[in-house]
């Protein structure tokens, strides 16, 4: 891997440039791991960033963290018994138990994988 230098003034700057950066969107989970990355643990942040390893990462964490997302949406629908038979005859009570599933299943998954 040759690193390119740029002249500026008396000084060599190594310029860097990102690839691959475009070709995967963030989703909730990558971009919450990007930023708790950049606020709380910028050496790693700024390694993996300067290894172009960085969108690599990110991705392994969001598939994890959707993976697990799922599965919690999943199981926790079962124990509470939410299925289509609420919705068809308490659209407003599903539409609240399937909300609160939702953000109970996030709060695990960002604490679990993505704060980690």
């Amino acid at each position: 891997m040759a690193i390119e230098y740029e002249r500026i003034g008396d000084y060599d700057i190594p310029t860097l440039r990102l690839s691959n950066q475009n070709e995967y969107q963030m989703g909730f989970f990558g971009m919450r791991y990007k930023d708790y990355l950049k606020e709380n643990h910028k050496i790693i942040y700024y390694n993996l960033l300067s290894k172009q390893q960085l969108f690599q990462q990110i991705k392994l964490v969001e598939e994890e963290a959707n993976e697990l997302y799922e599965s919690l949406i999943d199981s926790l629908k079962y124990r509470e018994k939410v299925d289509e038979k609420l919705k068809a005859n308490d659209p407003i009570r599903w539409v609240q138990m399937m909300n609160n599933i939702q953000n109970r299943a996030r709060e695990i998954v960002l604490a679990e994988v993505v704060y980690r």
